[in-house]
């Protein structure tokens, strides 16, 4: 890599690709085209503070998110969560819909996040979704009405976008939902133990600590996360360090020392011996692999 980086670029809506950049906004809506414009800023390794739904209606190209490439194709639906590492490679006459939304913008009354409440965006889980021509067709209805009240707002036209963007978080759950088995009370849980080690795997690593924030004994966190998710509770905790140790030693130049800091190991050499323990690679042999294969 040429570019030095102490952090991995992180975008606001408005700082990203804006219609009106000096303004900031909680959602925007571009077609694929036009998004695609002087975005080379966003070829690098980049996190967003917001959500992002991508429909690709046709063209072709590439897209890295967290040390995996995805195929752009014909109604593919990418979900996008806030905090992801992602950067775009080839566009081939790319054509579709970008929505970005945050979490504030959803919220259903002041203060009130309730993106945490949808079982979509978690990182555990499959960041696309291959739809029938037929709901591809739905939602580009939806990207299009949405489309208008941008271009022709009035009084009405956040309430109109804010319910239009309800209606595709309802469509995408189902799908996801409709793919698996329905809906337990022990998803439930594992839902909010992913939650739980989004907010705080920098700094708590057992899974009996969280047990206690879930009000549940380990025994039963470590059965439901062994049977929903196919992985020991302590296992999910450990890829979510592991994503994120990774993460910075590809796309920043902190030493290795100041990844160990920031992910609060004891020491340099801890954090080295774990990391070869679970990946099979020093810290440093990982991330000279990284460089090899940048563009």
């Amino acid at each position: 890599m040429s570019y030095e980086l102490t952090s991995i670029p992180s975008y606001s809506i408005e700082s990203l690709k804006a219609t009106h950049p000096q303004d900031a906004r909680e959602f925007d809506l571009f077609r694929f085209a036009y998004f695609a414009n002087n975005i080379d800023h966003l070829r690098l390794p980049h996190r967003h503070y917001f959500y992002s739904f991508l429909l690709i209606t046709g063209g072709k190209g590439s897209h890295d998110i967290d040390f995996r490439r995805y195929e752009l194709k014909a109604n593919r639906l990418f979900l996008i969560a806030p905090g992801q590492v992602h950067a775009w490679n080839e566009l081939q006459d790319v054509q579709g819909f970008v929505l970005f939304f945050t979490d504030s913008f959803v919220a259903l009354s002041k203060g009130r996040k309730i993106m945490a409440n949808w079982p979509l965006f978690k990182i555990q889980q499959p960041c696309f979704l291959d739809l029938t021509s037929n709901e591809t067709r739905h939602w580009i209805e939806e990207f299009e009405f949405m489309e208008t009240e941008v271009k022709a707002p009035d009084d009405f036209s956040r309430d109109a976008i804010f319910y239009a963007i309800g209606t595709l978080l309802v469509r995408a759950t189902r799908l996801y939902v409709s793919s698996s088995q329905k809906q337990t009370s022990a998803q439930d849980l594992l839902f909010l133990f992913q939650e739980l080690i989004e907010l705080h795997f920098e700094k708590i690593r057992t899974p009996k600590d969280y047990a206690v924030m879930l009000h549940v004994t380990p025994n039963y966190l470590n059965a439901i996360c062994k049977k929903r998710s196919g992985k020991p509770a302590g296992e999910l905790i450990r890829q979510r360090v592991l994503l994120e140790a990774k993460r910075l030693l590809a796309h920043t130049q902190l030493t290795v020392a100041e990844i160990a800091y920031q992910l609060n190991f004891d020491d340099n050499s801890y954090f080295g011996r774990f990391f070869k323990k679970y990946t099979g690679l020093t810290p440093e042999r990982f991330r000279t692999s990284q460089q090899d294969i940048s563009p």
